[in-house]
């Protein structure tokens, strides 16, 4: 038995109907690599021998009496792998196109919580003979660092690896409402007594710090309550557009050297430029303000973490898509990315983020939470106008058993009033793009990745002229 941290436990308290709290993983396997092709029995029972690598995939959610702590994680004595693991075929034609549409399909199921908190389609019949494993994995067990901490356990670098033999699983026995009870009672005082004081001083070094800022001329860092609407900020539907792709990671490490920026400074830079287009579509005009984004960032682990639990912390983030000149644009996102670091720094070390503040929430508090944010239809958005994230993965190819993974895509999760997500996942020399949207905020996403695309482009296009600007220079 394991007690949910809070942010942990605030992903199950956000969840509705519509509101869905689970990630998104897809992985491209190629059986090519093979002599024998592809086999699914012979998927599946690797996949059941690495179960033990993985303790949260057989553990299901147990709530506390009365609400008194965070939730907990208890063996499920009833695991079934095959209820867990199925088997499909991607529609006709079997291109990356029809697979999305199946994965968004896919992301609206919701997960069944008297079960373990996963699901996992494995779809055949894509071209090139291309075998696709789309999971759902609750947000709860785990942040992006933990997921690729996971995905590494289930994979390695080297092709045909196997782990060793898992001796017979026996699950613990499920504990009482009483032991629950007590449990959570026991626990409450040391929760309290090590974050509150914590956070309280975090709160005064946090505002200390935007009193300088407002001394020394600077702008505002960006809040919660600066959100202004537009057509991105509505309460989800339960639909949802999911589209991915993949472009070499080669065109962001360019422009990063060329313009002396890192490469999320490229990754905002040409999301704004994606984003006001298409607020232009939506007849809203996007010179009136930048769009605040709301940004995780991985937290620190405690010693022997073992892959579990949410441990990143979200801060705010200028986006620049009331600026034109994708140059200007730029250099405006490299500052805006330099401030939420700074800002954040302090917000961390001070203890005041996020994740601390979720640690002394209890449920009640976070589901109320919720409840007002929905109420306003979208006008207050906890992350933002959008959620953006840039993770970084695996630089060398992994594979599964002997099948070699060709790619690799995620996302989170998009929340009333922040109805859009946008992820870039690197694999190998790969940059992978993916769109999480509400369906109805954004029904064809690929009109949105096209945008990216070409504001990336326009980027590129200006290289020439700034290597000649730093010859001269020179």
């Amino acid at each position: 038995m394991i007690r949910m941290g809070g942010a942990d436990a605030m992903m199950l308290s956000n969840e509705t109907s519509s509101a869905y709290m689970h990630t998104f993983k897809v992985a491209i396997l190629d059986p090519s690599s093979d002599p024998e092709g592809w086999s699914f029995r012979k998927y599946y029972d690797d996949f059941a021998s690495r179960m033990h690598l993985v303790p949260m995939f057989r553990w299901k959610y147990a709530p506390s009496p009365l609400g008194i702590n965070h939730p907990m994680w208890v063996d499920d004595p009833d695991f079934n792998l095959a209820y867990h693991v199925r088997r499909v075929g991607c529609p006709a034609p079997g291109d990356h196109r029809a697979l999305c549409e199946f994965m968004s399909s896919v992301y609206a199921y919701q997960l069944d919580r008297s079960r373990p908190l996963w699901m996992s389609w494995v779809v055949e019949g894509l071209q090139g003979g291309k075998v696709a494993i789309v999971s759902l994995i609750h947000h709860a067990y785990v942040d992006g660092v933990g997921a690729a901490f996971n995905l590494q356990r289930l994979y390695r670098s080297e092709p045909g690896w196997k782990p060793e033999p898992e001796p017979p699983w026996q699950p613990r026995p499920w504990p009482s409402w009483g032991k629950r009870l007590w449990w959570g009672s026991r626990d409450l005082p040391r929760v309290l007594g090590k974050h509150l004081p914590r956070v309280i001083t975090g709160l005064r070094k946090k505002k200390a710090l935007e009193q300088r800022l407002a001394s020394e001329g600077k702008p505002a860092h960006p809040s919660m309550s600066m959100m202004r609407r537009t057509p991105l900020n509505t309460s989800l539907s339960p639909g949802r557009t999911f589209v991915c792709d993949s472009m070499p990671l080669d065109k962001f490490k360019r422009l990063s050297k060329v313009f002396g920026v890192t490469i999320n400074d490229v990754f905002l830079s040409s999301t704004a430029g994606a984003l006001r287009r298409l607020l232009r579509d939506k007849q809203y005009d996007p010179d009136q303000h930048p769009l605040i984004a709301g940004t995780p960032f991985a937290g620190k682990r405690h010693e022997g973490w073992q892959g579990m639990g949410n441990f990143a912390t979200v801060d705010y983030c200028w986006l620049h898509s009331e600026i034109e000149d994708p140059l200007e644009r730029l250099r405006a996102s490299h500052k805006a990315a330099v401030d939420m670091k700074e800002h954040l720094q302090v917000t961390v070390e001070a203890g005041a983020d996020l994740n601390a503040l979720f640690q002394i929430c209890p449920p009640w508090i976070m589901g109320a939470l919720r409840w007002h944010i929905r109420r306003q239809e979208g006008g207050l958005g906890m992350f933002g106008n959008l959620v953006l994230s840039n993770v970084p993965g695996p630089r060398e190819p992994i594979y599964f058993n002997t099948y070699k993974m060709v790619d690799w895509f995620s996302t989170g999760q998009v929340f009333d009033g922040s109805s859009l997500n946008i992820t870039l996942w690197s694999y190998c020399e790969h940059a992978n793009l993916c769109i999480l949207a509400d369906q109805k905020v954004l029904p064809d996403g690929w009109v949105l990745y096209d945008y990216f695309v070409e504001e990336l482009d326009k980027l590129i296009d200006l290289i020439p002229a700034q290597e000649t600007a730093k010859g001269t220079a020179a």
